[in-house]
């Protein structure tokens, strides 16, 4: 078992933090920040942590040497997995670690190694020290969302590989695929550019139009 795992009462102070900043009752296409960030972008799910470590580290944000903390919402962590290997699934890392370091911290397992832990995952949460930006992401939906003030760090993730985006592109494109002929329903796809803003809002914020880099191919 990873010994970077928080202990119950080491969790205890990681819970004020995450609901300091989310509303963990809520989910997507609600609005899960309780913080009025500046930009909010979406990404695929399993693509969003570590492009946004990719992002800081080729920008040389000094975000970069932030301290992180991941903490699993879902399954609930002291009912599920307190209870099943007296370790929660919440730690904290740095945001310079490599690629290959994060994939090795994230895919620990008190698991067999034939049924790896993160794949019981259904939501997670990431927060800085710095408080500079925090994410949320949701397995079922497929969907992360990062909400963050500097417009920088926006452009730069906007701009690397075109994964990350406003809330009405995401709905068309990646957001659309887990539904029925790929199409999501009205209804959640109204609430989600409602809550996390249309491509106008962010063109409007940035001062400038958005070209994403995969509708540049």
């Amino acid at each position: 078992m990873n010994d970077c795992f928080l202990t119950l009462d080491e969790y205890r102070e990681a819970e004020q933090k995450v609901e300091s900043v989310f509303d963990v009752k809520r989910r997507l296409p609600e609005q899960v920040f309780k913080r009025p960030f500046r930009f909010q972008l979406l990404c695929e799910f399993d693509f969003a942590m570590s492009g946004l470590l990719e992002v800081l580290q080729k920008i040389g944000s000094p975000l970069a040497s932030d301290t992180v903390l991941l903490s699993i919402l879902v399954p609930d962590p002291i009912t599920f997995f307190y209870k099943e290997f007296q370790k929660i699934y919440a730690f904290y890392f740095k945001a310079d670690i490599s690629e290959q370091e994060y994939d090795s911290m994230r895919w620990v397992e008190p698991f067999p190694e034939d049924d790896p832990f993160p794949f019981h995952t259904s939501i997670e949460t990431y927060i800085p020290n710095s408080l500079s930006w925090a994410m949320w992401g949701e397995r079922s939906p497929e969907i992360a969302v990062i909400g963050l003030d500097d417009p920088a760090l926006a452009e730069a993730l906007i701009a690397d590989k075109g994964w990350w985006m406003d809330a009405e592109t995401a709905s068309n494109e990646f957001a659309s695929m887990p539904y029925r002929n790929q199409q999501m329903p009205e209804d959640i796809r109204r609430a989600l550019i409602a809550n996390y803003g249309s491509r106008a809002d962010l063109e409007k914020k940035l001062g400038h139009k958005v070209d994403y880099a995969w509708e540049k191919l």
